[in-house]
C-alpha cells in the first residue's frame, strides 16, 4: 500500500486549521505541520517538502498570495489556496503565482478530497513534464549520474523516484552546487561506505639469520 499523502495547513485562523485537519486527517491524508503565517509556511515547506501545502490567503506579514509564489518555485511544493475570496483577481493572481488548485471555504469532504486527488495529480504531472525538460538539457553523463545518485538516495532514505530527485534539487540549491556535482558526490561517498574494510595483513616476522654450527 503506498504511503498517505503528506499536507502542511498554514492558516491564521486557528480554529480554521483544526477542522480542515480533521478533515484530511478523516481522509487518510497525514498532516505533517499546520502553521499561522507566510514565511513560515515557505520555511516548513522547504525543511519537510509535503506533497501539497494548503495556503489561506489573508495572513500575518508574508500573505499567502505572496508565499505561494516562493513555496511554488522553491523547493516546488504544489499550493492549493484555501479562502473565503472568489474574486476573479485572486485567482488570476494565484495562477500566476504557480498555485495548483483554488478552494473556496467552506468545503465538504468529499468535495475536499476530490479537489486534492485532481490538485495531487496534476502537480506530478507538472513535476514530470519539468523533469523530462530538464533531464534533455543535459549530457547523457550528468544524466547517469543523477540517475545513479536518486538511486542511492532511494535506498538509502527510503524515498520515491520524484521524492529523491526533488532531494536533489533542493539540495543542489541550498548549497549553490550543479545537481550533477552533488549527484557525484552521492555517489563517491555511497562507494566509500560500502567499500569492504580491508583487513591489515600481520607484519612480517624478520628472517633470523641461520646460526652456525660449532666448530670441532
Amino acid at each position: 500500500m503506498s504511503r498517505p499523502y503528506r499536507f502542511v495547513i498554514a492558516d491564521d485562523e486557528k480554529a480554521v486549521a483544526a477542522g480542515l485537519q480533521n478533515q484530511l486527517e478523516s481522509l487518510g491524508y497525514d498532516v505533517v505541520a499546520v502553521v499561522h503565517d507566510g514565511q513560515r509556511a515557505v520555511e516548513i515547506c522547504r525543511r519537510l517538502a509535503p506533497d501539497a501545502i494548503f495556503l489561506d490567503i489573508e495572513m500575518p506579514g508574508l500573505d499567502g498570495l505572496a508565499a505561494a509564489r516562493q513555496i511554488a518555485e522553491d523547493p516546488g511544493t504544489p499550493v492549493i489556496i484555501v479562502t473565503a475570496h472568489g474574486h476573479p483577481n485572486l485567482i488570476d493572481q494565484a495562477v500566476e503565482d504557480g498555485v495548483i488548485s483554488y478552494l473556496l471555504k467552506p468545503m465538504t469532504t468529499p468535495s475536499l478530497q476530490a479537489a486534492v486527488e485532481v490538485a495531487v495529480a496534476r502537480a506530478r504531472e507538472i513535476l514530470a513534464l519539468q523533469e523530462n525538460v530538464d533531464h534533455l538539457k543535459m549530457t547523457l553523463r550528468e544524466r547517469k549520474l543523477i540517475e545513479r545518485a536518486k538511486g542511492i538516495l532511494m535506498s538509502r532514505k527510503q524515498l520515491n523516484e520524484t521524492e529523491a530527485f526533488r532531494l536533489l534539487q533542493r539540495q543542489s540549491q541550498d548549497r549553490r552546487v550543479p545537481m550533477a556535482k552533488l549527484a557525484e558526490s552521492i555517489i563517491q561517498t555511497d562507494e566509500l561506505l560500502d567499500s569492504p574494510s580491508q583487513a591489515v595483513a600481520p607484519a612480517a616476522r624478520p628472517l633470523r639469520r641461520p646460526v652456525d654450527p660449532p666448530l670441532d
